[in-house]
């Protein structure tokens, strides 16, 4: 298929894109800044998503459309609700748009957990982006994928806190939000008729909530009937674990897609573990984000 990605330059279109052309796809790119190094070969149309501007040229003739721009939970202090409703909203009204003219009849849209929160001004606009999507379904026929992830925003130098811990709390790796949206896009490629799906973009589910009862009278202890000898390695490092973990909740569309997650809190022991065995703390603390 050909195509579309829309903040192509970001978090997650930085690492879908070498995912598409592996797979075989033909992309053009969109973003309202030039493209990063690693993606300059790649047909690009640089344009303003919040205007609507470069889209009818970037859309003409593909197949698919992927809009992934936003501002996130992280930029909430730094920008207005007129911020947030520009780029969220009026982004993704203008992309839609754009597909309906190029006859485009998949899309996929990277929604957010926070469409939970539908009354602070970053969930509000997902909520408003996802009825976008359902406009679009009934009234022009776009098929939609809605991908929700969870927290995985760069974690900078605190691997063990603002990585691992947060696995516990609602946290989701990168690479399955990466899997997430490739298994939409497969999926729209398969079936490109039907009804608008909602998929979670959580972590791999290793524990009921049953496995969590009384967690905060015994962290440690918990943690290590759940994930056997990881007990003394997060107490070494600090690990931050003493509020009761959830249960991250798939949810019915993952099955359809076919989205399965695989990493979680206890493969980030299991990392942990190996470098602590290889380099020591040393080694631990030297693991740096790579995006």
């Amino acid at each position: 298929m050909r195509i579309v990605v829309t903040g192509a330059g970001g978090n997650v279109g930085k690492g879908i894109v070498p995912r598409l052309l592996a797979a075989g796809h033909e992309v053009v790119l969109h973003d309202v800044t030039p493209l990063p190094p690693e993606l300059k070969h790649l047909p690009f149309v640089q344009g303003d998503v919040q205007a609507g501007v470069g889209l009818d040229r970037a859309a003409a003739g593909a197949d698919l459309f992927l809009h992934l721009p936003a501002w996130h939970g992280i930029h909430w202090n730094q920008r207005t609700e007129t911020d947030f409703w520009r780029l969220n909203v009026d982004g993704a009204f203008y992309a839609l748009q754009s597909a309906k003219e190029a006859g485009i009849r998949r899309f996929v849209f990277l929604s957010s957990q926070a469409w939970h929160g539908q009354y602070d001004k970053y969930g509000f606009t997902k909520r408003v982006g996802e009825e976008l999507c359902e406009y679009h379904r009934r009234n022009h026929g776009i098929r939609y994928v809605a991908v929700r992830p969870a927290d995985f925003t760069p974690w900078g130098d605190d691997w063990t806190g603002r990585y691992g811990a947060r696995l516990l709390y609602g946290g989701v790796d990168r690479e399955d939000v990466l899997d997430c949206v490739q298994a939409s896009v497969d999926f729209l490629e398969r079936e490109p008729e039907g009804e608008g799906l909602v998929v979670n973009a959580v972590r791999a589910s290793t524990f009921d909530s049953e496995a969590t009862e009384g967690w905060e009278e015994d962290p440690q202890g918990h943690l290590e009937r759940i994930f056997p000898g990881s007990g003394e390695l997060a107490a070494r490092y600090g690990l931050p674990i003493d509020r009761r973990p959830g249960v991250p909740d798939l949810g019915e569309g993952a099955q359809v897609i076919g989205y399965r997650p695989s990493r979680h809190f206890g493969t980030f022991l299991k990392e942990l573990r190996q470098l602590d065995l290889e380099g020591g703390e040393a080694a631990v603390r030297a693991k740096r984000c790579e995006y």
